[in-house]
């Protein structure tokens, strides 16, 4: 048998006996008595607990119908060996805190990641039980998935100038306000609405107020999103902005708005009291990405924002004729020639591209006409009359020119048409587009004009085809500004999507565990401690608590936000009350024939209205064709709970004739230092326990008790009964003296009461 430690304060330490294997106590033999044997010499109290055998073994002798487990943090059971040695040699059976609940494996695109229930069940042995926690809950649900699925469907309006499918409400800030965006930093800086007749060719513009210089992320605008972005598309960013004196700067990037993580997009612009056009584009690689920011706390001013547009990039208005010959990635110009003004064209060092390693650079010596310098590519195909085509680049100089130019020629007679013209601007990429209708036959070469101001130009990702068709998006009667309508769902059909996610998680979670996980909770709390049940008829009690969250807002003016905490999601707010059918219905159809499936609640031996209540959803569901195997009672207690409570929560139960489980039981001393009678109160309660259910649960519907939580250490108490010694082990894995109290209640007798001097050491 192994020795384990034990644990009893210093107070206590005068009653052990000494520890070396060597040393004989010295007993006298008392006038009038015979001499005195080992085998009547009593134990202390911690010799007894040290000798006492793992738990699982008066389970086996004593309990055999009932099985014991454990729960805890399948992270710490996998990276553990010492804690899991612990666990495996005491339980029978393990439930994990956290790892299979649903926001734990489903991501937020709805795909399930079973990483850490797979190391999971590769570390627990074959013969060690594991149970199922849980299905359905009101939170640690993946919000975010769920909320996508019921959320209107988003039509972004775009016309042919468009680079993104906007999803920026108020885009232009005509309304007068600046929603949708905050404004906060170390800064202190201010957000506000411009005076009228001061935006970009307009009434208004939203004025951002960096009162002194700092970090870029000292003052910072941002814009949440209903929705997360989606890996692997591309996104853009476009606005137009100025400073009121001087020059300054901003950075544009993406974030997790709950996180402050998952940062990235990151780009930075010159800005200058003239009106500046800043795009740029990223592809998302973070599957939690909700907020854009603008950072404006590296230089102090007053920023002026207008046009600000964030969507989807809208990826060919044309069918490119250039192909892989307008990025110039492979460092070469590929088919690009030129003539003109001593002009030179030539690839950029590396690095210098849009976004990119490399560009074309065009060099102008001296100033002259614009068709005096020219770039000029062949195409592979004659233009047609009557088609329309377009221009895009993007274009950076040293200098300002304002008359940067692309046109069509006839190669043979040199005559030209479709001449589109832009302004350079120094050290800024600027989007370059443009389109015309081919009238003229012949028309072969595509030309760049750059002689106007000498200076270099740079130039990429330049494109040119035949335009492509927009199609008119359909017309909803909700609409944000910003070219933003919406589709909103019915009752129904949310309800049927959200049935639709939930056989989806159940099937694939019983599919993956194969047989593994024989018990579930299929659904979890469903009952608030006001005896309603969560969720149903504006019921949304908190954890615990007695405040209520607020509902769901969806009114489309108002951010189309589900207002919960963050995870937080009641099925039955969409469902009715015939989700705790379907969740049964769902997890009966997909799970092993012989799981054992359960509801479970907490709060059940102090709240007996709150247990009645979750008797009646039991009986409710099995009024609509679905069996309940077991209810489980959490019985997270504090030393004070009384016999009473506890046995006639245990006798109302039984009266179900359903299995019954303690599934999550742990007893707070209120301290992290318990006295010797703090201590022994503790016991006595884990025991009492035991007794009264044994006593008053019949032998036939006797599940088993699960204790929660392994240890007393701190990195188990974290989230969970913070600053208190709730459990039967110490934070070193000394058995205390609720690790007696726990073997009594399954024995149904002090084990350690025929412990005598014999024992003392035998397990050294």
């Amino acid at each position: 048998m192994k020795l384990y430690k034990f644990i009893l304060p210093v107070m206590a330490s005068a009653i052990l006996l000494g520890s070396c294997d060597d040393d004989k106590m010295e007993w006298g033999t008392p006038d009038g008595h015979n001499e005195v044997n080992l085998s009547e010499i009593p134990l202390a109290l911690a010799e007894k607990i040290a000798n006492y055998d793992f738990i699982k073994s008066y389970v086996q002798t004593h309990a055999p119908h009932m099985t014991v487990g454990i729960g805890l943090g399948a992270d710490l059971y996998i990276n553990d060996a010492d804690y899991r040695q612990v666990a495996n040699d005491n339980f029978q059976m393990i439930t994990t805190g956290n790892a299979m609940k649903h926001s734990s494996v489903v991501r937020n695109d709805g795909s399930l990641d079973f990483t850490t229930i797979d190391a999971f069940f590769d570390a627990v042995p074959s013969d060690i039980k594991i149970y199922g926690h849980n299905f359905i809950w009101h939170t640690q649900q993946r919000q975010s998935y769920l909320k996508s699925l019921i959320a209107p469907e988003v039509v972004v309006e775009t016309n042919g100038d468009d680079v993104c499918e906007n999803i920026v409400g108020n885009s232009d800030f005509e309304d007068g306000t600046t929603n949708p965006w905050g404004c906060w930093g170390g800064n202190g800086p201010v957000k506000s609405i411009s005076e009228k007749g001061e935006g970009y060719e307009s009434d208004y513009a939203m004025k951002l107020s960096n009162p002194k210089d700092g970090n870029m992320w000292d003052a910072q605008a941002a814009c949440t999103f209903d929705k997360y972005l989606e890996v692997g598309t591309t996104y853009v960013f476009q606005f137009m902005a100025r400073i009121a004196n001087g020059s300054g700067g901003l950075q544009v990037q993406t974030q997790n708005s709950t996180t402050y993580q998952s940062q990235e997009g990151y780009n930075n612009f010159d800005i200058s009291n003239t009106w500046v056009l800043c795009q740029c584009e990223y592809t998302c690689t973070k599957d939690d990405v909700d907020r854009i920011l603008i950072n404006f706390g590296k230089i102090s001013g007053d920023y002026y924002i207008d046009n600000f547009k964030f969507g989807k990039k809208i990826e060919e208005k044309m069918t490119n004729l250039l192909g892989d010959n307008g990025k110039f990635e492979d460092g070469t110009l590929n088919s690009w020639g030129g003539w003109g003004n001593n002009s030179s064209r030539s690839i950029s060092t590396q690095g210098e591209g849009y976004n990119s390693d490399y560009c074309m650079v065009l060099t102008n010596p001296a100033d002259a006409d614009s068709w005096s310098a020219q770039a000029a590519y062949t195409l592979p195909e004659e233009l047609v009359v009557g088609k329309t085509y377009m221009y895009q680049a993007w274009v950076k100089a040293t200098v300002e020119n304002p008359d940067f130019t692309m046109q069509i020629q006839n190669p043979t007679t040199y005559s030209g048409e479709g001449y589109v013209s832009i302004s350079t601007s120094t050290n800024t990429w600027v989007p370059f587009e443009g389109e015309f209708t081919c009238t003229k036959e012949g028309m072969t070469r595509l030309c760049i004009n750059f002689g106007k101001v000498a200076g270099d130009y740079y130039v990429d990702n330049i494109k040119f085809g035949e335009k492509k068709e927009v199609a008119t998006p359909s017309s909803y009667a909700t609409t944000r500004a910003g070219g933003i309508t919406y589709k909103f769902k019915s009752a129904e059909e949310k309800k049927e999507i959200l049935l639709t996610a939930m056989e989806a998680w159940i099937k694939d979670m019983f599919e993956h565990c194969n047989g593994r996980v024989k018990e579930w909770d299929v659904i979890n709390e469903p009952i608030t401690d006001n005896a309603l049940w969560r969720g149903i008829d504006g019921n949304f009690m908190s954890n615990g608590d007695d405040v209520p969250d607020t509902a769901p807002i969806e009114d489309p003016n108002s951010g189309l936000n589900l207002n919960w905490a963050d995870d937080h999601f009641y099925w039955g707010y969409y469902i009715g009350k015939e989700y705790v059918v379907k969740a049964f219905e769902y997890a009966r159809k997909y799970a092993p024939a012989d799981a054992m499936l359960y509801v479970n609640d907490y709060n059940l031996e102090t709240n007996p209205g709150k247990l009645a209540t979750l008797i009646q959803l039991v009986d409710y569901i099995e009024q609509n064709g679905q069996r309940v195997d077991g209810i489980g009672t959490q019985m997270h207690v504090s030393t004070n709970i009384t016999r009473e409570d506890i046995d006639a929560m245990f006798k109302t139960m039984a009266q179900t004739g359903k299995l019954i489980r303690v599934t999550e039981l742990d007893v707070k001393v209120g301290t992290t230092t318990p006295s010797v009678s703090e201590l022994a109160k503790q016991a006595e309660v884990y025991q009492m326990i035991f007794d009264s259910y044994k006593e008053y649960v019949p032998q036939n519907q006797q599940s088993g008790i699960t204790i929660w939580s392994l240890t007393d250490h701190k990195r188990e108490h974290e989230y969970w009964i913070s600053n208190d010694a709730p459990n039967i082990f110490d934070a070193s894995y000394g058995r205390k003296h609720a690790y007696k109290g726990v073997c009594d209640g399954i024995a149904g007798y002090d084990i350690s009461r025929d412990f005598n001097g014999e024992d003392w050491n035998k397990n050294k």
